[in-house]
Order: structure tokens, then C-alpha cells, then sequence
């Protein structure tokens, strides 16, 4: 049996849907070990533990640059355990470290002089798209940052160009190079520029793999993912279960609620931190009822918070996050629980202490506020000159009032503008407590450790130089 590879995770809600999903032919196996394991009683926290393969050691090794939050992302596992096998495979006494660095390994490496050096720039693998005619065009789509909302966007390849300025009719080739991340081809990136991986010309992390073998093989990559996918059911149910003896299940059915309505909404950072802190809310709410019905005197909180501490729940849940199967909001949410975890590791203190968390934008009312449309001004030609495309918003219970005329777009100009009279209404009701505010304060503070730490460092220069000149 081939061993589990854990690259692509699953979401909480398709435990429910487990063996409706299943195909009858492929679904014998896994079926069995999904009744055993949900039917089981006795689990034991190392049937968590998922083995690493070399091919995980390699992805990990690759991107040791990269943060554990993002490299937890990647191969769909916790925080805790990435960061404990980064410790091994970077420590030469260790048989994770022979076996990533073994000689055949090495040879292999040092011989493959075809694999070039630099990643191939994205427009030439969207021009190898566009004009080779073996490879179907309308099973590509590209990743890319909007420059409105600052999250990441798939766009077809074959889109029409309709919002950015230009005569370029495709939107791929509208779009400014660094603001492409990725270039797909069906469910398999071909293309990551953060991973330094091309899989269309086999530059760098691509190791000579061409577009022509991803389409061939794609199929059998295909069915491989569906097997991780399967296997990463039987997971979720193994950490589910080690939850529900900290959580109860009634929390736990609360907990899929909350993960299926965040999946399926249209969520943003706001709506992430705002989910993590429900979850931490289920975990304390769980300490202090087991502490009520247990009868828990002050000598014995320590124990009961060793045996199931936050930072213990945190790395579970982060277990947990890991299966999510959309890679943007499976990294969104474990940023969040890595900031509550060192906010706990700083201070000791529970994370339901929110003074250091930034407030949250205030809604705005549509009634509230009068919208204006001028004639704007400046460079830009006649598209600004003669359009009214300048955004003017005031607020009327407040008149605080802002205004917009960064791009040549309306619609875009509308969405900048309210995101600037939010942070203002937010700086007007929360004062130092606001993001502004909290930014500004954080600058001050920064600036003052500069400072001193440049008076020290002259103090000791002037004290050497004293020394010097005495002896």
C-alpha cells in the first residue's frame, strides 16, 4: 500500500457526506476503516501521526524560508509537527537528515544539469498556453492578487478583459506580472512563484517535469489525490475523536456548524479571527464546565489545564485546520491560531484576553451615507478628466467625509472609498484603541526602541574609544 502523502486536506463537513460521496467501485477500503475507526472506542493520540514520506521532506526542505504557518498550509499538517520535523531534518545526526541527504540523493542532484536555475517568468507560460496548440486552453485559470480586496482571485484563463485599462482583450495578459501567483491546470498548479515551481518548461522546483507529462499524467495524479483525500477522512476522524474528549459532543457538532458556514461563506480576515475566537470560546467554556461538574479546587486548575491546556487544544485544532481544502483560508485561519498560540507563549495568560487584538471595522449603513460622482482631476488623460469617475462619501451621523480617485475605475474606486471611511468611522469611535490608532502606537513604540537602541550602541562606541585612549 502506498503511504500516505498528506498534501491535500478535506473539510469538516464532508465527514457527514463520507460514504454518500464514495464511489461503490473504489470506496470498499476506506468505507471499512472509516466504520472501524467511528465505531472504535479505544484511540490512542499516535494514530494521529501521519509518517513522513521523502517526498514531504523535500517540499519541507525546499521551503525552509518560508513561515511554519505557510509550510503547515502546504502539506496539510499542524503547526507543532512541522516544526518538529524541521528541527530533524536539519539536525545531521539525525535518520531524517541521512536518509533527505543520502549519497544516491546527492549523486542524482549533482548529475540533472538540464534543470535550470531560474524560474521561468509567468508570460511565458501564459504565451506557451495561448499559442501551443496541444494544450487546452480552457482547462487553465490563474491565481491572482485583487488589488482592491487583497485577497487571491481564480480567473479563467480564457477571461475577457473588462476592468483594466488597455487594449489587452485577455485579462491574463492585462494583469500586471507581480500580482500572479499561480497558474493552474484543472485542480494541479503548474506554476507557483512563492514555491519556485514550473511544471510547464521543468525550471527549478518543476525538476525537469514538462506540461506535456502533467497532461499525460494528470489522471494518475488525479487518482492519487483522491486517495490522500480519503485517507485524510480517516484522519479528521482521528483528531475529531481526540477532540471530542476535550470539547464534549455537543461543542464538536457546534464546532462543524461554525467550519461548514465559514467554508461556504464569503469570508474575509474579519470573519477568520471572529471564527478562531468562537472556537476558543467552545474550549473554555468546556474547561469551566468540567471544572464545575468535577469540583475543582484552586491546587488542582494547574493539572487540569496541563492534561488539556489552550496551547495543546490550539496545536490539535491546528491539526484539524490543516484538512481544510481551500488552501487561501486553510492559511488565513492558521495565521490566527500561530498568533494566538504566541500571545499565550509571551504572556501565559488565556488568549480570551482581547486588549491586544486589533478592533474590528465598524459596519457602514448605506442609509447613513450620501454618495457623490465628480469630474476628477490630475494625470490620467480624458478618462479621468471628463469621466466622473471621482468618489466622494460622507457620513452623515459623524460628516466624516472621504474621497477616492486612486484608478481610473468607478466600481473600484467605490470599494477604496468605503474601505477608507470604515478605518475613519473606526478611528472615531475607537480612538488609540482603533487599527489606526494600535498602527501608530506600534510605530512610536518601534521608534523609541531605535532610538535608544542607536544612544546605546554611541555610549558603548564613545566608552571603547575611552578605553583605547587610556590604555
Amino acid at each position: 500500500m502506498v503511504r500516505p502523502v498528506l498534501l491535500f486536506g478535506t473539510t469538516m463537513l464532508a465527514l457527514t457526506r463520507a460514504f454518500s460521496s464514495l464511489k461503490p467501485a473504489r470506496s470498499t477500503f476506506f468505507q471499512r476503516r472509516l466504520i472501524q475507526y467511528a465505531t472504535s472506542d479505544e484511540l490512542k493520540m499516535e494514530n494521529i501521526y501521519m509518517e513522513w514520506s521523502l517526498e514531504d521532506d523535500r517540499i519541507l526542505h525546499n521551503n525552509r524560508h518560508l513561515s511554519s504557518v505557510r509550510l503547515a498550509s502546504m502539506l496539510g499538517r499542524g503547526m507543532h509537527g512541522v516544526e518538529a520535523r524541521m528541527k530533524k531534518i536539519t539536525n545531521v545526526d539525525s535518520a531524517a537528515y541521512r536518509r533527505l541527504f543520502s549519497a544516491e540523493d546527492i549523486q542524482n542532484i549533482d548529475t540533472d544539469e538540464n534543470i535550470s536555475n531560474k524560474l521561468t517568468p509567468v508570460k511565458e507560460v501564459l504565451r506557451r498556453i495561448q499559442w501551443d496548440p496541444t494544450l487546452p486552453a480552457s482547462s487553465f485559470s490563474v491565481i491572482h492578487y485583487d488589488r482592491v480586496e487583497d485577497t487571491l482571485c481564480e480567473t479563467p484563463f480564457e477571461a475577457q478583459n473588462d476592468s483594466i485599462s488597455g487594449k489587452e482583450r485577455m485579462f491574463v495578459f492585462a494583469l500586471p506580472e507581480h500580482r500572479i501567483e499561480a497558474v493552474k491546470y484543472l485542480d494541479r498548479v503548474v506554476w507557483n512563484k512563492e514555491l519556485r515551481l514550473d511544471a510547464v518548461f521543468g525550471s527549478m522546483n518543476g525538476k525537469g517535469e514538462t506540461i506535456d507529462e502533467v497532461v499525460k499524467n494528470y489522471n494518475e495524479w488525479k487518482r492519487e489525490k483522491e486517495e490522500k483525500e480519503e485517507r485524510n477522512k480517516l484522519r479528521q476522524v482521528e483528531i475529531l475523536k481526540e477532540m471530542r474528549s476535550i470539547l464534549e459532543e455537543t461543542r464538536i457538532a457546534t464546532l462543524k456548524q461554525m467550519s461548514s458556514n465559514l467554508i461556504h461563506s464569503e469570508w474575509d480576515s474579519e470573519g477568520v479571527k471572529d471564527y478562531v475566537k468562537r472556537v476558543l470560546m467552545l474550549y473554555f467554556d468546556a474547561r469551566k464546565e468540567r471544572e464545575e461538574n468535577e469540583s475543582v479546587v484552586a491546587n488542582n486548575v494547574e493539572e487540569k489545564e496541563d492534561a488539556f491546556g489552550v496551547i495543546h487544544f490550539l496545536h490539535l485544532f491546528s491539526d484539524l485546520v490543516a484538512l481544510l481544502p481551500d488552501e487561501t483560508l486553510r492559511g488565513e485561519v492558521l495565521v490566527e491560531v500561530e498568533s494566538v498560540i504566541n500571545r499565550n507563549q509571551e504572556t501565559g495568560l488565556d488568549s480570551s484576553d482581547k486588549t491586544s487584538q486589533p478592533s474590528e471595522l465598524p459596519d457602514l449603513n448605506e442609509d447613513e451615507v450620501e454618495e457623490k460622482f465628480v469630474k476628477g482631476s490630475g494625470n490620467g488623460g480624458q478618462k479621468v478628466n471628463k469621466t466622473s469617475n471621482r468618489v466622494i462619501l460622507v457620513h452623515t451621523p459623524t460628516s466624516l467625509r472621504v474621497e477616492c480617485q486612486d484608478t481610473r475605475s468607478l466600481q473600484q474606486n467605490r470599494k477604496i472609498a468605503r474601505k477608507r471611511l470604515r478605518l475613519k468611522l473606526d478611528a472615531f469611535i475607537n480612538g488609540d484603541a482603533s487599527r489606526a490608532g494600535q498602527k501608530a502606537a506600534k510605530a512610536v513604540t518601534k521608534k523609541a526602541k531605535n532610538k535608544a537602541r542607536s544612544k546605546r550602541r554611541r555610549q558603548q562606541k564613545n566608552q571603547s574609544q575611552s578605553d583605547e585612549e587610556i590604555s
